[in-house]
């Protein structure tokens, strides 16, 4: 008797309003184009019609190209289709953060694997183009720290973040992983990978994979291949690999060579592991202790067949372009390189900062702000690109601004070597020298150190220490390298501009990378009008 009722209320309503009713099949396949194309106003007013239709047994008794089954199966179809596009769709997230995963073992030297792990799963998803992926270094100031996703996830103005935790227990490896809505605080997916360490590559190509079909992405195939594209299979390759990058990161000298022996066992393990290579080759070029003739051929070569194995790949790219011109000083080769992996990878702050630091040394200090501008806007928070921008500040004798730039580096990392290094000569730019004497003090131990705080007591006139400190360093230079440029600096302070250029002849030779950024330093405004400085920029391959 319902259904009765209910079919002669349909009537009623086709009868009453015309609009619901169909006068040919064209005019239902239209209706049903509308659900999957239109806006939604149209969705659903097509499928009003739809439902009404079904309804009513008129008809079913009309002479139409349509049976009855047909128009069943259409209306299913109609309510089917509504389900899909309206109650299943959900919009894409289009932001995200991986926090760096907990190591739960009670193994300290295991921080490498679950550091490595998420910042592999950052790389992955940062090959996405609709998503825009935290940088390393945003996410990795929260290590260590209690979380509250959602805190953390409005601070981040992310709408998605992704936790973790690994446990190794011999050959044994647990990861758990949970992708996070930010906004509701509900779980759009979890899971635990219970492996052998042998497939930890395969655990972060699987996590990678679900996430972004959590994240409700529309990839394309070929972005589809590289979320899960493996540089190795060698699962012990790829486990040094990671441990090569734990030490890159600390930034020491002494870090950075564990960190070159570590890419190099890389290699060795699988000769055909390009990102290795190209880690190697980084290695390198930050190298200090030994000359710059005897390291930059080895990151030349390094980076080199990076490229050959993989031109694909952003990081062989980025190190090419700084092998060109902090060792061969090809300026234009360089930026082509910089201009590919930022093409390939233009989620990678990274790459915008390298990229940065190359526009200003050549002088392009309006370029070089912007390209640390969208290395901002993926790394908002990062130490580094505040600092590169002070120092363009500085480059740009805007003193002030440049001391503010590097004091909003400071309190992000009180420690950063290149923030305190600007402040310094920002400092010495104003004639501020017992304050730039402060923040050198500061400074990690070592000739460049020591070069600069030289040239800051001769500035203040304590001429007999400048010469005392002096001689400390050029003893020191007959049992390690000292960087010819670093007495350069000592005697541009004390006002001896012929030793000055003799030392900055032998950088050159040396084929230095520290007389890159002659060209803007203020510092060396005392030897700007002399010949032999316009001469010497030219030989470097900077304009004038």
């Amino acid at each position: 008797m319902r259904r009765q009722n209910s079919n002669a209320s349909s009537v009623k309503a086709l009868e009453k309003d015309r609009k619901l009713r169909y006068q040919s099949a064209s005019d239902l396949r239209a209706d049903l184009h509308r659900l999957k194309r239109d806006t939604d106003s149209a969705r659903v007013a097509a499928l009003s019609r739809l439902v009404h239709a079904a309804g009513a047994r008129p008809w079913w008794r009309r002479k139409t190209v349509l049976g009855a089954g047909s128009l069943v199966l259409a209306a299913l179809l109609a309510l089917g289709t509504w389900f899909a596009v309206f109650r299943g769709r959900g919009e894409a997230i289009d932001s995200l953060a991986v926090l760096p995963f907990v190591n739960a073992s009670t193994d300290p030297n295991s921080e490498y694997l679950s550091d490595g792990i998420s910042e592999s799963i950052i790389n992955n998803l940062s090959q996405l183009s609709n998503l825009r992926v935290m940088a390393r270094t945003t996410v990795f100031r929260y290590k260590g720290k209690e979380i509250d996703p959602q805190k953390i996830g409005h601070d981040l103005n992310v709408r998605a973040m992704v936790t973790g935790r690994v446990q190794q227990h011999g050959d044994n490896l647990i990861i758990q992983a949970e992708l996070v809505d930010v906004e509701k605080g509900s779980q759009l997916w979890g899971g635990q990978f219970n492996r052998k360490l042998a497939d930890v590559i395969g655990i972060q190509e699987e996590i990678s994979k679900e996430i972004s079909e959590k994240l409700r992405l529309k990839l394309s195939g070929d972005e589809k291949q590289r979320v899960t594209k493996r540089q190795t299979e060698n699962a012990e390759a790829y486990q040094v690999y990671l441990k090569g990058l734990y030490y890159f990161y600390k930034a020491t000298p002494e870090a950075t060579l564990k960190a070159r022996e570590y890419f190099q066992q890389a290699i060795d393990r699988d000769p055909g592991y390009a990102l290795a290579y190209a880690g190697l080759a980084g290695s390198y070029v930050y190298q200090s202790e030994c000359p710059p003739r005897e390291a930059m051929p080895k990151a030349q070569a390094a980076a080199r067949r990076a490229l050959e194995l993989d031109d694909r790949l952003a990081e062989a790219h980025v190190s090419m372009a700084l092998v060109n011109y902090r060792y061969e000083w090809d300026w234009e080769a360089a930026g082509k390189h910089f201009e590919q992996a930022i093409k390939l990878n233009p989620a990678s702050p990274l790459v915008h900062l390298d990229y940065a630091n190359y526009l200003g040394a050549l002088g392009r200090s309006n370029e070089a702000l912007e390209a640390y501008r969208k290395g901002a806007e993926l790394d908002p928070v990062s130490p580094l690109i505040t600092s590169g921008v002070a120092g363009v500040l500085y480059f740009t004798r805007r003193f002030d601004e440049a001391i503010e730039q590097a004091r909003k580096a400071l309190d992000i990392d009180p420690s950063l070597p290149p923030a305190i290094f600007v402040l310094g000569l920002a400092y010495a730019a104003k004639g501020m020298y017992r304050e730039a004497l402060a923040e050198f003090e500061k400074y990690p131990p070592g000739p460049r150190r020591d070069a600069y705080l030289a040239y800051l007591r001769a500035r203040l006139g304590e001429r007999n220490q400048a010469l005392q400190m002096l001689d400390q360093l050029k003893g020191l230079s007959k049992e390690r390298y000292v960087p010819a440029f670093s007495f350069a600096v000592i005697y541009l302070g004390l006002g001896e501009k012929d030793q000055a250029f003799a030392w900055l002849e032998k950088a050159y030779e040396d084929r230095s990378s520290l007389i890159l950024f002659l060209k803007g330093d203020p510092i060396w405004d005392p030897l700007r009008s002399d010949p032999r400085f316009a001469d010497l920029l030219r030989r470097i391959g900077l304009p004038q």
